[in-house]
């Protein structure tokens, strides 16, 4: 089966052909489905616009003109994922608190491609297995002390 779906002129480049994706119909009778971008047309259309396909494994409980959310999945080698909630500008740089020692240290990195939620990091700025600091950080500076506060289950309701 094939669904067919818009992605904006700027994340083209972000889309390959084989790339995996998952077709999620908004009625919750029908579970995630799974394939792979079989086609993508180049035009772009008067909004900016461009007509992607892709190929569903089976039909899946889908039927022609059902809505659903479509999210392209691709890895990324050889780059950090942090939440956009983490980055924060010092003097016009992005930087990043991370936690050592007890003290925020400040990390300045460069973001590359993004989604709703967060940024993948490249350059020296990151260690793999930091503790990325995420809320309270607008204000933090360089090795300032910092407590670690965990959320209790009151505090989640």
């Amino acid at each position: 089966m094939e669904v067919a779906f818009t992605v904006l002129e700027s994340e083209l480049p972000l889309i390959s052909r084989g790339d995996r994706v998952e077709v999620t119909p908004y009625s919750a009778t029908v579970r995630p489905c799974h394939g792979k971008v079989s086609e993508i047309n180049p035009l772009v259309d008067e909004n900016g616009m461009v007509k992607v396909k892709a190929s569903v494994e089976g039909n899946a409980g889908l039927f022609d003109g059902m809505n659903v959310r479509v999210s392209v999945k691709r890895s990324v080698d050889n780059v950090f994922v942090i939440p956009k909630t983490a980055v924060v500008m010092r003097s016009g740089k992005q930087v990043v608190f991370t936690l050592k020692d007890g003290k925020a240290m400040w990390n300045y990195i460069t973001t590359g491609l993004e989604n709703m939620t967060g940024y993948t990091v490249t350059g020296d700025g990151m260690e793999e297995g930091a503790q990325v600091i995420v809320t309270g950080n607008v204000n933090l500076a360089h090795e300032a002390p910092v407590k670690v506060v965990t959320a209790t289950s009151s505090d989640k309701q």
